[in-house]
């Protein structure tokens, strides 16, 4: 039956009796497809229809895992028995029912708590919150309980690198497998070197090699600009767009991009940073208002007839002042890690280079790095300088410890504190309980605005600091006397956290 098989997956598919069986390393190893079939196997011989199917979103779940139980041909022995429910999200095997979630959506997470499981499949495990993991952990609570998952490698402190920790040091509830793209025999030589060379840095370490590291360095470690950095565009566009990065305290930018589908020439896609429109206000000496920027940026695009401009979401003010000069903006993409894979994938191909006059780009390309200390914590993020929208030391933080200023929280700040904060969850819309890490001194010598409501309550804070009102997160600077700006009665919150 397991003739289909490489020898890591027969491996794996031998020895997944455990409580959790857990296949982690590099991308395109197979993974996905033994640890399905294992689960597929345990839905078979199940005795309830108490069994999950949990992806990083409900979308990827479908994707990357329930599209292949109906395409590839190895799970044709179960096809016959297995229905799937577009309008649930449900599918059947026989007479079981499987259920499917996405681990960073809350209303799917509130599906899932209170439940007991009796089989779960997770896909992406390494990007779930803790909270998610654990759910799913206590959730598969009785004696013949098992949790099948995939995974690549995310930092050594993650919570599934203990499990298989604990697994390798005689823990019989964790069993797991390590593989690299070797141990996959049907991909070819020459597609296991065009992955190694599309990726780099911590992408390199992780999705090649399958290795649990921190994210440390520079981000795009390859960047080299005798390959990277051009002298003029390398060919003629068949059309522009435009990205716009909207500083306050920090700098403002604007990038012209010349895009070629490769439509006409046998040369394949290429897209090229042509142009940029930068202004630091520290060196300036001023700080240019919205207007001002947006009357920049349409003297800026105006010649290439651009037909897209991405803008940071949350820029409410400055894209409602780019549609009166009749520039519709399109919120763009902030998810950082998606950002530096995309780059990465691109100029490592050599579909994305950057003409030489861009000289505040490349600057900032060659200087962005990982942040060594938020790696410690298990946080995959770049370094942020002069990036920080700031309260004055003043200002009372509300503990489960009591209510301080923010600057003796810094003064006492210790790394096994046990104390959190109030935090207000704009996604549930609810006061949550939160710990903090590393509070500190970020800048100095910074201008300050006050924000005094009818209630009486003052805020002192830097201009990019961002309060709830009615219209979401706003900028302290761009907050009007119309608003209505959230804030909430601290002893009734605590009253019902303790309840």
């Amino acid at each position: 039956m397991l003739d289909p098989f490489a020898p890591k997956q027969i491996e794996f598919l031998n020895s997944c009796v455990a409580k959790w069986n857990l296949a982690h390393g590099s991308v395109r190893t197979g993974k996905t497809i033994c640890t399905l079939y294992g689960f597929m196997h345990a839905v078979d011989q199940c005795p309830d229809s108490k069994i999950w199917m949990i992806g990083y979103t409900s979308t990827t779940i479908y994707n990357n895992a329930i599209k292949l139980l109906f395409d590839d041909p190895i799970f044709n022995v179960f096809r016959p028995f297995y229905t799937w429910h577009p309008g649930t999200k449900r599918l059947t095997y026989k007479e079981k029912i499987i259920s499917t979630a996405g681990a960073n959506d809350e209303s799917c997470a509130g599906k899932i708590q209170g439940q007991t499981m009796s089989l779960a499949y997770c896909d992406e495990m390494t990007l779930y919150p803790d909270s998610m993991i654990d759910m799913v952990d206590n959730r598969l609570s009785q004696p013949h309980s098992r949790g099948f998952a995939a995974m690549n490698p995310s930092h050594p402190e993650h919570k599934i690198k203990k499990w298989i920790d604990r697994g390798l040091e005689g823990d019989k509830n964790y069993y797991s497998l390590h593989w690299t793209l070797d141990d996959n025999p049907f991909v070819d030589l020459e597609y296991k070197e065009r992955i190694r060379l599309s990726h780099s840095g911590l992408a390199y370490k992780r999705n090649y090699l399958g290795l649990w590291c921190l994210a440390e360095g520079a981000i795009f470690d390859f960047f080299d600009t005798d390959l990277h950095v051009v002298s003029r565009p390398p060919r003629a566009a068949e059309y522009w767009i435009a990205g716009i990065d909207v500083g306050t305290t920090n700098a403002f930018a604007c990038v012209l991009i010349g895009v070629s589908t490769g439509r006409y020439e046998y040369q394949g896609k290429r897209l090229w940073v042509e142009k940029e429109y930068y202004w630091d206000s520290k060196d300036k000496g001023r700080q240019k208002t919205n207007a001002e920027y947006a009357d920049a940026v349409q003297e800026f695009l105006e010649p290439y007839g651009v037909t897209k401009v991405y803008v940071d979401p949350s820029a409410a003010a400055f894209k409602e002042d780019l549609r009166r000069r009749g520039i519709r903006p399109i919120d763009a993409n902030n998810d950082v890690d998606y950002g530096i894979r995309k780059m990465t994938n691109e100029m490592q191909q050599g579909n994305l280079v950057v003409v030489e006059d861009c000289k505040n780009l490349i600057r900032e390309i060659q200087g962005y790095c990982w942040d060594s200390k938020k790696a410690k914590m298990g946080i995959d993020a770049p370094q942020k300088i002069n990036d920080h929208a700031c309260v004055t030391g003043e200002t009372l933080i509300t503990t489960t410890n009591g209510t301080i200023p923010i600057s003796k929280l810094v003064q006492d700040y210790n790394p096994r504190d046990t104390s959190s904060l109030l935090n207000y969850n704009s996604n549930s819309k609810s006061f949550e309980i939160d710990n903090y890490v590393n509070p500190s001194l970020t800048r100095h010598s910074q201008e300050i605005w006050e924000l005094e409501l009818e209630n009486g309550f003052m805020l002192r804070a830097t201009p990019d600091h961002k309060v709830m009102t009615e219209r979401g997160y706003i900028e302290l600077q761009h907050v009007m006397l119309s608003d209505t700006v959230l804030t909430c009665n601290i002893k009734n919150i605590m009253d019902e956290s303790s309840t």
